[in-house]
């Protein structure tokens, strides 16, 4: 493993987690998001908490490295899935 690199990980992997949970929080308070199917009970205000908290005390992982391509290409793969998922969590 490279000198620094873990550091800088956990940094950025806090770091998003942090705004990502911030974001997710407003777009539930401006009423954006909506819960489906299963996730029906996120509606609630106590538990869409809940789950933020959960989420939270999680340790996540964030990895990033240049793209593989130019922005047009990575846009068009992603958009091929408008109805399905382009990235999952293996397993």
């Amino acid at each position: 493993m490279q000198a620094g690199v873990l550091p800088a990980v956990r940094v950025l992997s806090r770091l998003f987690r942090r705004l990502f949970l911030e974001e997710l929080r407003a777009g539930f308070d401006a009423g954006i998001l909506k819960s489906f199917g299963d996730l029906a009970g996120l509606a609630e205000p106590a538990a869409f908490t809940r789950l933020l908290a959960k989420m939270r005390r999680l340790d996540w992982v964030v990895y990033a490295k240049p793209p593989f391509a130019a922005p047009e290409q990575v846009l068009s793969y992603l958009g091929r899935y408008t109805h399905g998922v382009a990235i999952a969590i293996p397993g």
